[in-house]
Order: C-alpha cells, then sequence, then structure tokens
C-alpha cells in the first residue's frame, strides 16, 4: 500500500527487529569480553586477538545492521548489491578494530576515548550509510538532513560511552559476568538505536511513469534461507569468539600458574633449610638440597618413600601419638623432637 501516488509506506516484522536487537547485545558482550583478552595478550599474540576480536566484533554488528534492514519491509522488490554489502562489512569490521585498539591501551583519557568515539562512530555509521546504499529497488531514496546528522551524533555517543564501559571492564577476565550484562545491554541497545533512527531518515518514492531503475548487474534477493544463514552464521561467530577468549583465559590462568610453581620450586630448591612436602598418607613428594645435606638422602632415594624413615625407631610411638592429636584439631603449636639420618646418626629438630 501507498500513503500518497509516490511515496511508498513500509513496515516492520518485528521478530526480526528484536532479533536485531539480541545479536546487537551479544556483539556488545562479545566486544567486553575479547577487550580483556586483547588487552591481557602477550605482545606477540595481541595482534592475533585484536584481528579475531575485530572480525567478531564486527561480523555481529554489521549482522545486525542488516537484519535490522531485512526486517523493514517495503511493497515492492528489494535487492542488494553484494560487492556494496561486503564494503559494509569491512567498515564493520574496522570501526571494531579502531574501539579495541583503542581500549587496549594503558591509559584513556577523556580526549582519547573521544577521538575513538569518532572514529568508531563514524565507522558505524558508514557501515549503516553503504548498507543501505546496497539497496536495488524501482524507487527513489530521499534523506532527512537532520536525522542523519542525529544518527551520527547516536553512533558517536554511543561509541564513546562502549568505549568508556569496555575500557572499565576490560580487567575483569572472569568467565562469566553478570556485571558485563547490563553494559553489553546499554552498549547493544545504543548500536540499535542509532540504526533504526538512520532507517527513519530514508523515505523511499516512487514515480508514476515507473522509470525508476537501479542497477542490479551485482544484485541478488534475500531470501528466508538467507536470513537464517545470517543468524546462524552471527552466533557461531560470536559463540566461538566468546569459548575462543574463554579457552584462552584458562590457558594463560594455568601459563601464570605454572610459572608461580616454577619460581616457587627455585625458591626451596636453593633453599639452605630441608623442606620437604609429603602426601597425607606420609609419602615423599619433594625433597630439596637442604634436606639432602641435613639427611643424606639424594631426592631419588627419598621420593615415594615414607616419612617415618626419618624417625628414630624408639621416637614412632610419641609422634604417631602427636599426629593423633594434630588430627584431632588438638592445637600442638611447638615441638621439639629429633630425626635420624641416613647413616644412622640422630640429629635434633
Amino acid at each position: 500500500m501507498t500513503f500518497s501516488d509516490q511515496t511508498l509506506v513500509g513496515s516492520y516484522e518485528y521478530r526480526l527487529v528484536a532479533l536485531s536487537v539480541v545479536i546487537a547485545i551479544l556483539a556488545a558482550y562479545a566486544a567486553l569480553d575479547l577487550a580483556g583478552r586483547v588487552t591481557s595478550a602477550r605482545p606477540r599474540f595481541r595482534f592475533v586477538w585484536l584481528a579475531g576480536g575485530s572480525l567478531a566484533m564486527g561480523i555481529g554488528i554489521w549482522s545486525m545492521h542488516y537484519i535490522g534492514m531485512l526486517a523493514f519491509r517495503l511493497p515492492i522488490p528489494v535487492l542488494y548489491d553484494w560487492p556494496t554489502v561486503l564494503l559494509s562489512l569491512l567498515a564493520a569490521v574496522l570501526a571494531s578494530a579502531c574501539a579495541l585498539f583503542v581500549v587496549s591501551r594503558k591509559k584513556m583519557g577523556l580526549l582519547r576515548a573521544s577521538i575513538g568515539s569518532i572514529f568508531m562512530g563514524g565507522g558505524i555509521a558508514t557501515m549503516h550509510y553503504v548498507g543501505m546504499a546496497a539497496m536495488r529497488l524501482s524507487a527513489m531514496c530521499a534523506w532527512s538532513a537532520s536525522l542523519i546528522a542525529l544518527s551520527v551524533v547516536l553512533a558517536v555517543f554511543c561509541s564513546f560511552v562502549a568505549l568508556l564501559l569496555t575500557f572499565y571492564f576490560r580487567e575483569d577476565l572472569s568467565a562469566w559476568s553478570w556485571l558485563k550484562v547490563p553494559s553489553a545491554i546499554v552498549m547493544g541497545a545504543g548500536i540499535a538505536i542509532m540504526h533504526y533512527t538512520g532507517m527513519a531518515a530514508a523515505t523511499f518514492k516512487v514515480h508514476s511513469s515507473n522509470l525508476v531503475h537501479s542497477d542490479t548487474a551485482h544484485a541478488v534477493s534475500v531470501s528466508s534461507l538467507s536470513i537464517a544463514g545470517i543468524i546462524v552464521v552471527t552466533f557461531l561467530v560470536l559463540g566461538i569468539a566468546v569459548l575462543t577468549s574463554l579457552a584462552g583465559r584458562r590457558f594463560a590462568a594455568q601459563a601464570v600458574e605454572l610459572e608461580a610453581s616454577a619460581h616457587l620450586a627455585a625458591i626451596v630448591e636453593s633453599s639452605d633449610d630441608a623442606i620437604i612436602s609429603k602426601t597425607l598418607e606420609g609419602d615423599i613428594l619433594s625433597w630439596n638440597s637442604g634436606a639432602e645435606r641435613m639427611f643424606g638422602y639424594s631426592p631419588q632415594e627419598a621420593r615415594g618413600k615414607k616419612m617415618m624413615m626419618l624417625i628414630p625407631p624408639e621416637r614412632i610411638a610419641e609422634e604417631l601419638d602427636i599426629l593423633a592429636r594434630i588430627a584431632r584439631g588438638d592445637s600442638v603449636a611447638h615441638l621439639e623432637t629429633m630425626r635420624q639420618r641416613k647413616d644412622g646418626k640422630h640429629i635434633d629438630v
């Protein structure tokens, strides 16, 4: 139906509108999560995380944009020029790269956040209007300059908020954070508001002579199957991005633990004191050089043996009684006793 002989009246498929907002929120959460990985990654891996994060975040924002465009229904067929569509995807990825690069810096002042938001917001606005330029239909598109300006301002403002939130939460490397959820909702809703403001800026008019034709050399139609494909790929990419970030976080934590364990082992080994660890059953696990000097057993001889081998036979009953008191929870603040070396000599300890 038409509002007049010239103006086309469009409508929205609200299920797709809601889906576009959900995708925007998921993309925002992925951005919050990936920003922490970019920041904490070692220098040689930082570019990999930056590139992967930019691609995942860019695809999420781009998918939200196209799902939102496909939710808009006109009473005439609409095709899409696929080279222009790919160009809009590139703009989304570059805008995401700018955002992740800015938030991965050591400091985030208002000046840096403002400059970053201009580039990021400009990239998102470019993606939107390049994406709309990909539309091929037998109608003319008229634009509201005030709404275009408002959409660009919204894009920059939302980018500013997004950068600050992402920078604030980048140190949160937990697998799941409820603090990130409201931030992702704010970011995702901001992206969606910018998009639908930009959509409202366009008015489509068809001439009664029907002489308006677009270049359709590279244009393709978008079917329900195509929409489903975009949705599946988007959720897949965002899911892989978050899971990869989770796996990277766990590997990084394990690396830190191993490094700490190695550092502790070096301290223990270089100590002049005898330091021994054992299981609850009394099996010796570790035996440092101080223990070797004190008791005469090499680490190879001691590991796997029972701690009882160090107790003189005549003191075993007393030692077992002390262990029983400890097991009951009795306090044993200080203990002076005796140990036996490999050569049979006794040592006061």
